[in-house]
């Protein structure tokens, strides 16, 4: 677990899409139920999130305002995702994710959409976006890149700026479902910490990495990541249906 926790960390840092192995991880791994595997994960990202943040930051590539229209569909969207867990249907909602991620992945492998069309994107989609992020990566313990890195790939913007505010959003993400998952006991607490101190420096390695990438080389990074994510995750969601 402590090795999966670097290897996720790195993947974040780099190409946003990682957190989606780490809950698999926890309930294999370490024998956890899928609902405390959620919410130790959650927990853990937080720590990704401070330091994916800074990290970005310095290099002054986050798209601020972007952020700022997204946290307000984020934040009360995924304290909600976390509440929700163990109402609704986790699997369910965690294929679409994976189906999506794979289709994007794709997408970008056999050509990218026109980087810059994003400046169309108004407060309202922004807002709208943020709220299906939020509920969705808070519901299933993936963070938050995973899904908003395709999410923005789609809609045009470029990689690095894709990465970047995904980074910063993951904030607005497990902050509140953190939140959420404390309040109904399933976070184990110590271990979350453990594994986002070692994520965390897998991030930073992640960015640094990042920071050295060319604009293409890097957007067929995030494609291959986006692809083997979503069909890991298509594979491990039917599986569980099926089994």
């Amino acid at each position: 677990m402590l090795l999966l926790a670097g290897v996720v960390g790195l993947l974040v840092g780099m190409v946003g899409v990682g957190g989606v192995l780490l809950p698999p991880g926890l309930v294999t791994l370490g024998g956890m139920s899928p609902h405390a595997a959620t919410a130790t994960s959650t927990w853990a990202f937080v720590f990704t999130g401070v330091v994916g943040t800074l990290a970005y930051a310095r290099r002054g590539v986050v798209p601020w305002p972007m952020l700022a229209r997204l946290a307000v569909g984020l934040v009360p969207a995924a304290f909600l995702g976390a509440r929700a867990n163990a109402l609704l249907p986790a699997p369910a909602v965690l294929l679409v994710l994976a189906l999506l991620t794979l289709l994007v992945g794709l997408q970008q492998l056999v050509g990218s959409p026109h980087p810059g069309t994003s400046r169309g994107l108004g407060g309202g989609p922004l807002v709208a976006i943020g709220a299906g992020v939020g509920f969705t990566c808070a519901l299933t313990g993936t963070g938050g890149p995973v899904l908003l890195v395709p999410v923005l790939l789609a809609l045009g913007v470029a990689p690095v700026a894709a990465v970047a505010v995904s980074q910063a959003a993951q904030l607005p993400i497990v902050v509140p479902a953190s939140v959420g998952y404390l309040q109904a006991g399933a976070t184990d607490v110590p271990l979350g910490t453990l594994l986002g101190v070692l994520a965390g420096a897998g991030t930073v390695a992640g960015a640094f990495v990042a920071a050295r990438m060319h604009p293409d080389r890097l957007r067929q990074v995030v494609a291959l990541a986006c692809t083997a994510a979503g069909a890991f995750l298509v594979v491990r969601t039917l599986a569980g249906l099926l089994g």
